[in-house]
């Protein structure tokens, strides 16, 4: 297995910290939620919860070098990019950073470098 690269250290950490404000939210908006309507609450907040936690998993798996995290992260990544575009269409602009970061990363994932560290 070839050291890890540093892109994938930072990628790993952001994933991290993005997993732990999605619970966060998730938690916070789903109780909220229930206070109001309770099968919105669980359901919404389960949701975010549930996505809290695949994006923890992606954050320790580019520590670990787990081979279907680059699969998943090809995935997520190549779906918030398709989202980030359609976005740009009803935001006008909004969204413009999100799709640039989420291209750099999908670009970025397909690097000899970064696949050789996840054995793909």
């Amino acid at each position: 297995m070839a050291d890890r690269p540093l892109g994938v250290t930072i990628i790993g950490i952001l994933w991290i910290l993005l997993g732990l404000l999605l619970l966060l939210a998730g938690l916070g908006l789903g109780t909220l939620l229930a206070i109001l309507t309770a099968g919105l609450g669980v359901m919404v907040g389960g949701s975010i919860v549930l996505l809290g936690l695949i994006t923890l998993a992606l954050g320790v798996g580019c520590f670990q070098g787990w081979s279907w995290i680059w699969i998943v992260g090809v995935i997520i990544t190549g779906l918030h990019l398709v989202l980030g575009l359609i976005g740009l269409l009803f935001t006008g602009g909004a969204s413009i950073v999100s799709l640039i970061i989420s291209a750099i990363i999908l670009y970025y994932l397909f690097q000899p470098n970064v696949k050789a560290w996840f054995g793909q």
